[in-house]
């Protein structure tokens, strides 16, 4: 078969690209592309190799390369794998081409070391430009060298293009920020690495504290950002509206968080306490009216069996009434055992403790007495307890809150004691009292005179009637007084916070 123009030309190419027995740097033999020659061809080939010698004197490898792609198309059977050489071998010399032209603009821009990396092959050209740019100060020559390395890689519009990238470069000089516009434009027109130029945007970070950060003045826990552009210059972004908590104000949540839990389960836990001391004293009172029943009878006299006293408690019970006065009185004394925190107990400390709620060796009638006024005592001990366990609860059971509450209840207690009182308050209480005697005096007694009444050792003194009343009354007495101001109550019940609490809440502003 007579061998075509296409096929002799690729012939020609084949023999100018030859280098150390590869094809096109492809490691391929001539004969394996080629098709197969009879001995009588021999003479063909030696002047297509004269001719190619002539043809392609001069030619670059990328050149040839073109050349080749084009006449393995006008061939009859083109031949896929020759093109796909030459295609290599266009794409290395163009390598080649950016690749010296690139260590050429990183010289010019003062980058020796980049140029270094690129030309041994240790850094690829777009890295290399991306730091030169980010690293640089917007280089005008350099710049421009860098652009003139993609003309002649497209249409004759790429060039024009590349012209007037470079004027703008050039009218940029001084202004490394114009610069990195223009390059950013140029590498996305282009598609070139060096297009990822961007701003570099910290994490949202919070002020610590009032005070300037970059130029900025800011309020602690403002949030903001800091902008680095590829030159180094960084710049400070406000988030406007955005409040975040300090280092300090966390801890300090966190710390409240523990705080507060714990004041919470102690405010419960006196709650649950006073609750049951409050219900303890309440059973107890039934225990004490048990045995009231039992020393007296329906009709108001005194049960002949209900034997107590000294005497009588060194016998063995010989009636019920007495076991089961005897056995109530034990159920109470191990109550207030079980209720306090005792060592090993002598008979004697045994002895008294067993009496503390109820002495059985008084005789019946006094024995009597002392169960009224324990169950006096007991029930306004359950009603405080109570009213300590409610109030508990109120405050959302904080035992801080209770504690701060206490201590201004007390401050003020003890702020209008009677030695603290005015001679004109003593007074007061000491005529309150003898109207109260007034109204008790028996029908048909004689009255005695107030100088009288006052000098009676057998009357209740001021003092011990003042100790009698808790805040509350004594601010009440105090207001009802005669020309009472908000000025001399709150001087005379000590001036403090809850005594002025008090005038505003049951009188009015002060």
């Amino acid at each position: 078969m007579a061998i075509g123009l296409g096929q002799m030309l690729i012939g020609g190419l084949i023999g100018s690209q030859m280098s150390g027995g590869g094809l096109l740097g492809m490691g391929k033999k001539p004969e394996d592309e080629m098709p197969q020659q009879t001995a009588s061809n021999n003479t063909g080939n030696n002047f297509i190799s004269g001719i190619s010698n002539q043809m392609f004197k001069g030619m670059s490898r990328e050149d040839v390369a073109r050349l080749g792609i084009g006449f393995n198309s006008m061939t009859l059977e083109p031949n896929a794998s020759l093109a796909a050489s030459f295609q290599s071998t266009i794409d290395n010399e163009t390598k080649k081409t950016n690749k010296n032209a690139t260590v050429d603009a990183l010289i010019k821009m003062g980058k020796p070391n980049l140029a270094n990396l690129v030309s041994s092959g240790a850094m690829d050209v777009n890295t290399a430009m991306t730091l030169a740019f980010k690293e640089g100060k917007g280089d005008v020559n350099g710049t421009q060298a860098w652009m003139e390395t993609f003309r002649g890689k497209g249409t004759a519009e790429d060039d024009a293009q590349i012209d007037s990238y470079r004027a703008l470069i050039a009218s940029a000089e001084g202004d490394p920020v114009a610069i990195r516009k223009y390059v950013e434009m140029f590498s996305n027109d282009f598609n070139v690495g060096t297009k990822d130029l961007k701003d570099t945007v910290s994490a949202i970070q919070i002020q610590q504290e009032d005070g300037m950060v970059g130029g900025v003045n800011m309020k602690a826990g403002q949030k903001y950002t800091i902008v680095t552009d590829e030159f180094g210059t960084q710049t400070v972004k406000i988030i406007e509206g955005a409040i975040g908590e300090t280092e300090r104000q966390i801890y300090e949540r966190e710390n409240n968080q523990i705080v507060t839990a714990q004041d919470i389960a102690l405010g419960t836990k006196r709650a649950d306490e006073a609750y049951l001391e409050a219900a303890n004293a309440i059973d107890s009172v039934q225990k004490y009216q048990n045995i009231q029943r039992i020393l007296k009878n329906p009709d108001g006299t005194f049960n002949k069996n209900a034997i107590t006293g000294w005497a009588a408690n060194q016998f063995p019970a010989f009636k019920k009434e007495q076991a089961l006065i005897r056995s109530t009185a034990n159920l109470m004394g191990i109550d207030v055992i079980n209720m306090a925190t005792f060592g090993a107990l002598s008979e004697r400390e045994m002895q008294m403790a067993m009496a503390t709620n109820l002495d059985v060796n008084l005789p019946p009638e006094e024995l009597y007495g002392q169960i009224v006024g324990m169950i006096e005592a007991r029930q306004k001990l359950a009603n405080e307890l109570l009213n300590r366990s409610q109030r508990y609860a109120e405050l959302g059971y904080s035992a801080k809150a209770f504690r701060e509450e206490q201590v201004l209840e007390k401050k003020a207690h003890l702020a209008s004691r009677y030695k603290a009182m005015p001679d004109e308050v003593k007074n007061e209480i000491r005529t309150t009292q003898y109207q109260a005697y007034q109204l008790r005096v028996p029908e048909g007694q004689q009255e005695l005179d107030f100088a009288s009444w006052n000098t009676n050792e057998n009357t209740m003194s001021g003092y011990d009637a003042w100790s009698y009343v808790n805040f509350n009354d004594r601010a009440k007495f105090i207001s009802n007084m005669t020309d009472m101001t908000g000025k001399k109550f709150l001087e005379i019940m000590g001036n403090t916070e809850l005594s002025l609490q008090w005038w505003e809440s049951n009188v009015g502003s002060m």
